[in-house]
């Protein structure tokens, strides 16, 4: 019931943010959003007995989602992350007396700029397109996502039998991952009905395969920390539903996946 309940709040709020905000409102609520994963990642690995630079890479992680938004003042994400690369080592081998000490310092200060940061700062990319396109295709891949992660949930739970990856996350299922492919199919094409009827069938199949797939390595990805972390959950931060990380692990991978899906195949025409 309180993951009901914390769903139904989020899921209006969410559509009004992608689809309707006006673009500096939507910035400034997915900087908090994705500020509020990198935090949490960087607990996720101080649990596992990491002493990264927390402070230090949140500002650098919000620098790097900041990039995508061609925004004054202007910074590219790789200007971004050439100055996490300088700044961080430097950091380290001033505040760290031993090399091992240094060197865990610097990859778990680096890993949620890039794992967190830059990823998900393609959720910025697509909403800058021009016109109505960037809230579509956003609007687009959180459906995709949605409606993906909702099918593995239940068709992995009522018929699951084969283990996907037991190391990392024992109740995913090979048919969990079928019905989510499945339920990302579908949400493609709720959003061609709905919203993006410009999207022809032949993308709309591409994309709902892609962004499936992409959303499961994104969730066995966070899986994959939070259980060298030894946690359930990124945070508590939402009442049944685990954190913030938790609730955009899926957009991890399949975010920059779906930027360069269209760049490559939809940017040059109308789909």
């Amino acid at each position: 019931m309180i993951r009901l309940l914390t769903a139904s709040i989020l899921i209006p709020i969410t559509w009004w943010t992608c689809k309707r905000a006006p673009f500096p409102v939507f910035l400034a609520i997915a900087l908090a959003a994705i500020g509020i994963a990198t935090w949490e990642c960087y607990g996720l690995l101080r649990a596992r007995g990491s002493r990264p630079f927390p402070v230090l890479g949140l500002a650098l992680s919000l620098a790097v989602v900041w990039s995508y938004a061609g925004l004054t003042p202007r910074v590219t994400p790789i200007d971004a992350v050439t100055m996490a690369i300088v700044v961080i080592p430097a950091l380290a081998m001033w505040r760290r007396d031993a090399p091992e000490a240094m060197l865990d310092a610097v990859w778990t200060t680096l890993l949620p700029i890039l794992f967190v940061g830059l990823t998900l700062g393609h959720t910025i990319a697509l909403r800058a397109l021009p016109g109505e396109l960037g809230s579509d295709l956003l609007l687009l891949l959180l459906v995709c996502v949605t409606l993906s992660d909702t099918a593995a949930y239940y068709v992995g739970s009522s018929i699951g039998r084969h283990r996907m990856a037991p190391a990392i996350s024992p109740k995913k299922s090979w048919e969990g991952l079928a019905g989510g492919v499945a339920g990302g199919v579908l949400g493609a094409f709720v959003g061609v009905l709905w919203f993006f009827q410009k999207l022809t069938p032949g993308h709309a199949l591409a994309i709902g395969v892609l962004v499936s797939l992409c959303g499961a390595i994104g969730d066995l990805a966070e899986s994959m920390v939070k259980r060298a972390a030894g946690r359930k959950d990124s945070s508590a931060l939402l009442p049944g539903h685990g954190g913030m990380l938790d609730r955009l692990d899926g957009l991890l991978v399949a975010a920059p996946v779906l930027y360069y899906y269209w760049r490559v195949f939809l940017s040059g025409a109308n789909p």
